[in-house]
């Protein structure tokens, strides 16, 4: 991943403030959800060409999903770039996770990106608040709606205007993602309509957030597995220790179709996946630890290294004695060891498996302020 994508300190700064504002604003009692409540009827009476005078079951639904088909779902002040996000992650110099929305509203700030939530249509449908389990409850209460009618419809309107921000994208768009899952809107909508796009297609996907390697896969690759041809085609799903096999991976890698200058990387990933039956065989010990002479009796020279005794060098000398004294050999002096040398009799691996921040445990979708729409609800602080 290039340095220059990778948000800046700055950016991870804003971000957070984004967020402490963003959350002031919901609605923290029954009293306030009735004011968001006011606020869509007082939006939805303005609106030009409507007859009603009162609002009748499910008419402020519709007219919230007007808004989502008409309303505008570009920053008139923005550039080209269009970001997407899903789900957080802790950055690199973060203190803490950070949904990415608000990464990518940081973002969008000091590089002009374009960010569904900050065009006119996200900006409205914001601020109604329909994600938010208190004005839903104050909806079906006020106005005789059932609950699973109103998240159908929280459904329809962020689906709807996801589709009309994506469909207006150009050359590169930026992803704020680390893992994506199959159920979310950017895994099974959002990313497959962007390559299907000629004017953005695979080369156009970029990733500001790093890829955090599984630890149960070999660390050899970690550089094909975060590309951005095949992130924008890898799902969380794909590589689930729990759920899935190295040969099953194997046949999902094969399967995807990578520019040129990946061939020989996928090609190799999936001949070693195939030497496999569980993800600890490759992960685990090598097998040269097998070799003869690592079963040779150690020794401890001065400056605390390990040997190996050499039987040949043990006997004596064709010309001498067996009894005939020896002069002391005089100590090595201590050498540090560092990180990339070798022990003497031992081996090192070359490359080192570092474990990732801890993965998030469910898949998230990207501007769906719905929980129901989740394949496990958010925590409470992040709930849109």
């Amino acid at each position: 991943m290039s340095e220059a994508l990778r948000p800046t300190l700055e950016e991870i700064e804003l971000a957070k403030q984004l967020q402490a504002e963003h959350l002031a604003g919901q609605p923290g009692s029954a009293a306030e959800a009735r004011k968001v409540i006011s606020q869509i009827y007082a939006d939805w009476h303005a609106r030009k060409g409507l007859e009603e005078s009162t609002p009748t079951p499910g008419s402020l639904l519709a007219y919230v999903e007007a808004v989502a088909k008409d309303a505008g779902v570009t920053h008139e002040d923005r550039g080209d770039v269009r970001a997407l996000w899903s789900w957080r992650s802790q950055p690199e110099g973060a203190d803490r996770e950070i949904p990415h929305r608000y990464l990518a509203q940081a973002c969008g700030r000091t590089r002009g990106y374009q960010v569904l939530e900050d065009s006119p249509a996200g900006q409205q449908l914001d601020g109604y608040w329909l994600g938010d389990e208190q004005v839903r409850n104050t909806l079906v209460r006020s106005y005789g709606m059932k609950v699973d009618e109103v998240k159908a419809s929280v459904g329809r309107v962020w689906d709807g205007v996801s589709a009309r921000y994506i469909s207006e994208a150009r050359g590169n768009v930026a992803v704020f993602a680390a893992e994506i899952g199959e159920e979310s809107v950017l895994g099974g909508t959002e990313l497959p309509v962007l390559m299907a796009n000629e004017l953005v297609g695979k080369d156009g996907i970029q990733f500001p957030i790093e890829f955090p390697h599984p630890a149960h896969l070999p660390a050899e690759m970690r550089d094909l597995l975060a590309d951005p041809a095949v992130r924008a085609v890898l799902r969380r799903e794909h590589y689930d220790p729990k759920e899935t096999t190295p040969q099953q991976l194997a046949a999902r890698l094969a399967d995807f179709d990578l520019p040129e200058r990946l061939l020989q990387a996928q090609t190799a990933a999936v001949a070693r996946l195939n030497t496999a039956q569980r993800y600890v065989d490759l992960t685990g010990p090598a097998a040269e630890a097998d070799r003869p002479e690592l079963n040779e009796p150690e020794t401890r020279q001065p400056g605390g290294h390990l040997t190996f005794q050499d039987p040949e060098l043990t006997e004596p000398a064709p010309d001498q004695p067996a009894s005939a004294p020896t002069t002391p050999a005089r100590p090595e002096p201590h050498v540090p060891v560092h990180g990339a040398s070798f022990l003497q009799g031992a081996t090192l691996p070359r490359t080192l498996v570092v474990p990732p921040r801890p993965a998030p445990a469910v898949a998230s979708t990207h501007g769906v302020m719905n929980p129901a729409l989740e394949a496990a609800p958010k925590a409470p602080e992040i709930e849109q």
